[in-house]
C-alpha cells in the first residue's frame, strides 16, 4: 500500500562561503536538516530527508498548518514538501510468517 506524507519545511536563505545556499529544517521532527544551492535543489534534498526520516515510523508525529507555521516563521519560505512510501498492511505481514491457526 503506498501512502503519501506531507510535511511543512522552512528554507532559510544564507550565504556561506560567497555562495547562496538554501537551508532546510522540519519544525515537526527531528532537528536534521539539508540544503541546497537553489530552491529546487534544497526541495529534492528535503523530500530525501523526510522520506529518511519518517520510512520506518509506525506512529507519524502531528503536522503543523501552513498558517501556524508561516506565523512563527515570517521572513522565511514555506514549502509542504511530500514523500511517498510503501506501507505492508497487516495481511501481508502476516503472510510472512505463516498462517494464523
Amino acid at each position: 500500500m503506498m501512502e503519501k506524507i506531507t510535511y511543512p519545511a522552512i528554507l532559510n536563505k544564507n550565504e556561506y562561503e560567497e555562495k547562496t545556499v538554501y537551508n532546510v529544517v522540519f519544525p515537526d521532527l527531528s532537528l536534521a536538516n539539508t540544503y541546497g544551492e537553489s530552491i529546487k535543489d534544497a526541495r529534492e534534498n528535503a523530500e530525501i530527508l523526510l522520506k529518511l526520516l519518517l520510512d520506518d515510523e509506525e506512529v507519524l508525529p502531528r503536522s503543523s498548518t501552513m498558517v501556524d507555521i508561516q506565523d512563527h516563521y515570517p521572513d522565511s519560505i514555506v514549502s509542504l514538501i511530500t514523500v511517498t512510501r510503501e506501507r505492508e498492511n497487516k495481511a501481508q505481514e502476516i503472510s510472512k510468517f505463516g498462517q494464523l491457526q
